[in-house]
Protein backbone atom coordinates (compact mmCIF):
# COMPACT_ATOMS: atom_id res chain seq x y z
CA UNK A 1 0.00 0.00 0.00
CA UNK A 2 1.52 3.33 -0.98
CA UNK A 3 1.56 6.29 1.42
CA UNK A 4 -1.14 8.30 -0.35
CA UNK A 5 -3.56 5.37 -0.33
CA UNK A 6 -2.78 4.65 3.31
CA UNK A 7 -3.37 8.29 4.28
CA UNK A 8 -6.65 8.41 2.35
CA UNK A 9 -7.79 5.24 4.08
CA UNK A 10 -7.02 6.70 7.51
CA UNK A 11 -8.86 9.94 6.67
CA UNK A 12 -11.87 8.06 5.33
CA UNK A 13 -12.49 5.87 8.30
CA UNK A 14 -11.21 8.21 11.01
CA UNK A 15 -8.80 5.72 12.54
CA UNK A 16 -11.14 2.75 13.07
CA UNK A 17 -8.25 0.60 14.27
CA UNK A 18 -7.77 2.84 17.29
CA UNK A 19 -11.35 3.99 17.74
CA UNK A 20 -14.22 1.56 17.64
CA UNK A 21 -16.45 3.93 15.69
CA UNK A 22 -16.34 7.23 13.82
CA UNK A 23 -18.99 9.93 13.60
CA UNK A 24 -19.63 11.44 10.17
CA UNK A 25 -21.48 14.74 9.89
CA UNK A 26 -22.45 15.85 6.38
CA UNK A 27 -24.00 19.24 5.48
CA UNK A 28 -26.10 19.09 2.32
CA UNK A 29 -25.10 21.79 -0.17
CA UNK A 30 -27.37 20.94 -3.09
CA UNK A 31 -29.89 18.38 -4.27
CA UNK A 32 -31.69 17.47 -7.44
CA UNK A 33 -35.25 16.20 -7.57
CA UNK A 34 -36.31 14.10 -10.58
CA UNK A 35 -39.95 13.29 -11.35
CA UNK A 36 -41.99 12.82 -14.51
CA UNK A 37 -39.02 13.46 -16.80
CA UNK A 38 -38.07 16.76 -15.13
CA UNK A 39 -35.04 17.51 -12.99
CA UNK A 40 -35.06 20.46 -10.57
CA UNK A 41 -32.20 21.80 -8.48
CA UNK A 42 -32.70 22.89 -4.88
CA UNK A 43 -30.51 24.31 -2.15
CA UNK A 44 -29.44 21.86 0.51
CA UNK A 45 -31.64 21.56 3.56
CA UNK A 46 -30.32 18.81 5.82
CA UNK A 47 -27.34 17.90 7.92
CA UNK A 48 -27.04 14.16 8.52
CA UNK A 49 -25.08 12.44 11.27
CA UNK A 50 -23.90 8.87 10.81
CA UNK A 51 -22.14 6.41 13.07
CA UNK A 52 -19.63 4.28 11.14
CA UNK A 53 -17.94 1.20 12.56
CA UNK A 54 -15.95 -0.62 9.89
CA UNK A 55 -14.80 -3.19 12.44
CA UNK A 56 -18.43 -4.27 12.79
CA UNK A 57 -19.41 -3.35 9.22
CA UNK A 58 -22.15 -1.02 10.46
CA UNK A 59 -23.34 2.39 9.32
CA UNK A 60 -26.32 4.02 11.02
CA UNK A 61 -27.81 7.46 10.43
CA UNK A 62 -28.49 8.75 13.94
CA UNK A 63 -29.79 12.27 13.34
CA UNK A 64 -31.23 14.52 10.65
CA UNK A 65 -31.06 18.27 11.24
CA UNK A 66 -33.20 20.49 9.02
CA UNK A 67 -31.16 23.69 9.04
CA UNK A 68 -33.95 25.69 7.41
CA UNK A 69 -36.54 24.92 10.10
CA UNK A 70 -33.96 24.22 12.87
CA UNK A 71 -35.69 20.89 13.61
CA UNK A 72 -33.72 17.81 14.76
CA UNK A 73 -35.15 14.39 13.97
CA UNK A 74 -33.62 11.30 15.58
CA UNK A 75 -33.05 8.55 13.02
CA UNK A 76 -32.15 4.87 13.12
CA UNK A 77 -31.69 4.06 9.44
CA UNK A 78 -29.30 1.13 9.13
CA UNK A 79 -27.19 0.86 5.97
CA UNK A 80 -25.62 -2.29 4.57
CA UNK A 81 -21.99 -1.54 3.76
CA UNK A 82 -21.02 -2.90 0.35
CA UNK A 83 -17.68 -4.34 1.44
CA UNK A 84 -17.13 -6.58 -1.62
CA UNK A 85 -16.66 -3.64 -4.00
CA UNK A 86 -13.15 -3.08 -5.35
CA UNK A 87 -13.00 0.50 -4.06
CA UNK A 88 -14.04 -0.40 -0.49
CA UNK A 89 -11.29 0.84 1.87
CA UNK A 90 -10.24 -2.72 2.71
CA UNK A 91 -9.79 -3.58 -1.00
CA UNK A 92 -8.91 -0.36 -2.80
CA UNK A 93 -5.11 -0.50 -2.47
CA UNK A 94 -5.02 -3.97 -3.98
CA UNK A 95 -6.77 -2.63 -7.09
CA UNK A 96 -5.00 0.74 -7.19
CA UNK A 97 -8.24 2.63 -6.53
CA UNK A 98 -9.10 5.54 -4.28
CA UNK A 99 -11.06 4.30 -1.25
CA UNK A 100 -14.80 4.94 -1.28
CA UNK A 101 -17.41 3.53 1.03
CA UNK A 102 -20.82 2.64 -0.38
CA UNK A 103 -23.86 1.57 1.60
CA UNK A 104 -27.52 0.83 0.94
CA UNK A 105 -30.36 1.63 3.33
CA UNK A 106 -34.14 1.90 3.55
CA UNK A 107 -35.06 5.18 5.34
CA UNK A 108 -38.77 4.30 5.15
CA UNK A 109 -41.09 1.64 3.75
CA UNK A 110 -40.96 3.00 0.17
CA UNK A 111 -37.43 4.39 -0.20
CA UNK A 112 -34.09 2.89 -1.15
CA UNK A 113 -31.00 5.04 -0.49
CA UNK A 114 -27.44 4.59 -1.69
CA UNK A 115 -24.68 6.50 0.11
CA UNK A 116 -21.22 7.22 -1.29
CA UNK A 117 -18.80 8.33 1.42
CA UNK A 118 -15.33 9.77 0.93
CA UNK A 119 -13.10 11.78 3.22
CA UNK A 120 -14.51 15.15 2.10
CA UNK A 121 -18.07 14.46 0.89
CA UNK A 122 -21.15 12.26 1.12
CA UNK A 123 -23.42 11.75 -1.87
CA UNK A 124 -26.87 10.23 -1.61
CA UNK A 125 -29.32 8.85 -4.12
CA UNK A 126 -32.84 8.16 -2.86
CA UNK A 127 -35.44 6.43 -5.00
CA UNK A 128 -39.13 6.00 -4.26
CA UNK A 129 -41.88 4.66 -6.49
CA UNK A 130 -42.11 7.87 -8.51
CA UNK A 131 -39.13 10.15 -7.84
CA UNK A 132 -35.36 10.25 -7.37
CA UNK A 133 -33.41 12.69 -5.18
CA UNK A 134 -29.65 13.12 -5.64
CA UNK A 135 -27.79 15.17 -3.06
CA UNK A 136 -24.21 16.17 -2.35
CA UNK A 137 -23.04 17.07 1.13
CA UNK A 138 -19.67 18.24 2.38
CA UNK A 139 -18.29 16.44 5.36
CA UNK A 140 -17.91 18.54 8.47
CA UNK A 141 -16.55 15.66 10.49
Amino acid sequence: MNRITALALVLLVALPATASAATIVAHEDEKYFYRDGRMEKFEGQFENTYLLDLGKDTLIRTRVYDYQTKKITPDETVYQIQKDLSSHPANSARFGLAPFLRAVGHPNADTVEILIIKDDFVQSVQATADNIVVSRSRRLK
